[in-house]
């Protein structure tokens, strides 16, 4: 399955629907989406962009990701989606590790594209230049027809386990990502999608592919906040959308939610970072729709597991909740040992996955693709336990997994029981040396007020044998997150506890 044959089809059966509207901005039926592709795809062509050739984007939320994703798709090329929050080296990594023939830009990320990729032709998205370059050149025959296998997207990595790496996705996995997530979320043609995070994110970004599959309607936020996205949701009628924890925090605790036009709108996907359960039992007993979140990783083309609205229910259990839900259609997954056996249930080990979705390798990179790809599965390197049903629930990254005096910790059982301390808004958990333990956890919490780290103490040695009470625990403002998907990035809390045990002498 190609995703031009899902773009043409489109085109044909519904050419004067609604295909993509930015919120506030442009809107193009099928038909015009499928024309603006081929046009685009005419014109880099005629730049000497064909099958395995890389077009990086710089772009903010906008018509630009359909174009580009799409008119690489129609070439058998591949689009970059660049981070508009993505420090200079880290644009120069990305450009410089993926190459591209091309490099396109908005408006208002061009000069930072240029300074990052000084030797590819820069496009600007939108301006005169580029319209009259399609109204010249976007005639030209791609030069050779795309194949299922092509990689379509290059995600990089959010760089939260090391250096960045290029994520390669086929134009296959997309398409058979998206006939799995309609499945497990009901995705039908009539429904209205709304995209509020950023799309050069791996989650957002295979939507593009996923509202293609039956000429659905996908719409853009060009930047969240609670009374734009209400405000979407009502205008367009809006009938799913995926947010993160803190914008459904944000939307919860909005006094614009209760007057809101949703009457429409059935399903919410939240995820992409830990949510805590006073908000998941909230939005069930606030919001007039169902819920549903997951796990899943860039290499598998993001979703792999649903938590499903029959799942969040009120009197529904912590246990539950806390779970991320069954293996959708199309994915194997299995927990495994050290060794690669199977573990049986209620066993922590290494989640693998197996499933058309899943990436052809890292960009460039063979011996870490053979680290993660072993006879067929993805090795996610998440850490996690399935239950008699086949509930998966996470423990953390195993590069996270904390030894202390033998015995395995892991940061997100001490987490839940923070999260459920009063005053404490969100908490991360580390490791750092220790002479005795050799290592032991320390926790960074964000609270409502001053941190007593007495009453956290006492109430994690309640629920936690005393290998698992903090070390430590350190009042932040804030964790550091990822711009992407507002993921921890534990690598600098790792390097602040490690210089408070320093300071301390107990390394």
């Amino acid at each position: 399955m190609r995703i031009v044959d899902l773009l043409d089809r489109g085109a044909r059966l519904y050419p004067d629907k609604l295909a993509v509207a930015v919120a506030g901005g442009e809107r193009v039926t099928h038909a015009e989406l499928a024309g603006r592709a081929r046009r685009l795809a005419g014109a880099l062509a005629r730049l000497g962009v064909g099958r395995g050739d890389r077009v990086a984007l710089l772009a903010g939320n906008g018509l630009a990701h359909f174009d580009v994703y799409l008119a690489c798709a129609r070439l058998g090329a591949a689009a970059v989606p660049l981070g508009t929050r993505s420090a200079p080296e880290e644009l120069a990594h990305a450009v410089g590790d993926s190459e591209p023939a091309v490099a396109i830009a908005d408006a208002e990320h061009g000069e930072a594209l240029a300074a990052a990729c000084p030797e590819a032709p820069l496009l600007e998205h939108g301006s005169r230049e580029l319209a009259a370059r399609l109204a010249r050149d976007g005639d030209a025959e791609p030069p050779a027809e795309p194949a299922p296998g092509d990689t379509a997207l290059i995600v990089y990595t959010s760089g939260t386990t090391g250096t960045p790496k290029g994520v390669c996705l086929s134009q296959h996995a997309l398409c058979f990502n998206a006939v799995s997530l309609a499945l497990a979320q009901r995705i039908g043609h009539d429904d209205v999608f709304l995209s509020t995070t950023p799309l050069y994110h791996a989650a957002s970004g295979t939507r593009v592919v996923t509202m293609l599959l039956d000429g659905q309607t996908h719409v853009v936020l060009p930047r969240f906040d609670v009374d734009s996205c209400l405000e979407a949701i009502g205008e367009h009628g809006v009938t799913s959308t995926v947010v993160v924890p803190t914008q459904l925090q944000r939307l919860l605790d909005s006094p614009a939610l209760a007057a809101a036009r949703l009457d429409t709108l059935r399903l919410i996907v939240y995820g992409a970072a830990p949510t805590r359960l006073e908000t998941i039992r909230r939005a069930i007993d606030e919001l007039p729709c169902g819920l549903f979140q997951g796990y899943g990783t860039s290499e598998a083309c993001s979703g792999l597991t649903g938590l499903l609205p029959s799942d969040h229910v009120p009197g529904v259990s912590d246990e539950r909740l806390r779970s991320c839900g069954r293996a959708l259609v199309g994915v194997e997954l299995r927990v495994c040992g050290e060794d690669g056996a199977e573990l049986a249930a209620g066993e922590v080990g290494e989640v693998r996955v197996r499933s058309e979705k899943t990436m052809t390798g890292y960009w460039r990179r063979p011996e870490q693709t053979a680290e993660v790809l072993r006879d067929g599965w993805l090795c996610t390197g998440d850490l996690g336990q399935l239950d008699e049903r086949g509930y998966l629930t996470l423990a953390g990254r195993a590069r996270d997994l904390i030894i202390s005096g033998g015995v395995n910790v892991y940061p997100s059982e001490i987490e839940r029981v923070l999260g459920g301390c009063p005053g404490v808004r969100e908490a991360a958990v580390v490791g750092t040396p220790d002479r005795e333990w050799g290592e032991a956890p320390v926790a960074f919490v964000v609270a409502d007020g001053p941190l007593d780290a007495e009453a956290l103490r006492a109430a994690c040695a309640e629920r936690l044998t005393r290998l698992k009470v903090p070390r430590r625990f350190e009042l932040v403002a804030e964790l550091p997150r990822t711009a992407a998907n507002g993921k921890v990035r534990k690598g600098p809390l790792r390097e602040r506890a490690a210089a408070l045990a320093a300071a301390a002498g107990t390394d």
